[in-house]
């Protein structure tokens, strides 16, 4: 009996040493997290998904227009040069062929405009509009139209796309 229980002991001894090896040491490695920037790139015109692109390391013109569906049929595709690196945050437009005719006379208001008015100008986006808004309650009336370009989700590209159909009354 004793020999037995000697022997079951050995056997799992083993067992264990064959099933369960010793792993050997793991040398611990200090590594820091590097942290990336994203480079955020704006393109909006006649493309086929303008908006805001997230890139986490530098993109040419050509990549740029590829996540954003390519050009539209009436794109100036000849205002872009595809091979342009973006390193830092920028904003693209892409030019139409198609002239958009502004009704001279017929200015708005930047400080009396309603919603609705300002989404009747072309490149006035729901948001900007909203942004126009509440920037404007928030620090009251706009003295000149380059002050726009405080106001959140309108950059310079955006600013001289809508400067044509607005005025400081």
């Amino acid at each position: 009996m004793r020999q037995a229980l000697v022997m079951t002991l050995v056997l799992v001894v083993f067992g264990w040493i064959w099933f369960y090896p010793r792993l050997e040491p793991m040398e611990n490695m200090d590594v820091a997290a590097t942290l990336l920037d994203p480079i955020k790139i704006e393109i909006e015109g006649s493309v086929v998904f303008p908006g805001t692109y997230l890139f986490f390391k530098p993109v040419t013109a050509s990549e740029i227009l590829e996540m954003a569906g390519g050009f539209l049929d009436d794109a100036d595709q000849h205002t872009v040069n595809m091979q342009t690196l973006y390193t830092h945050d920028t904003q693209i437009f892409i030019a139409s062929n198609l002239e958009e005719e502004t009704e001279t006379g017929i200015l708005l208001d930047v400080n009396q405009a309603s919603f609705k008015e300002l989404l009747d100008i072309p490149g006035m986006t729901e948001i900007r509009a909203a942004s126009l808004i509440i920037y404007r309650e928030q620090y009251g009336d706009f003295k000149h139209l380059d002050e726009l370009i405080n106001v959140k989700n309108i950059g310079e590209v955006t600013l001289e796309k809508i400067k044509p159909y607005l005025t400081v009354g």
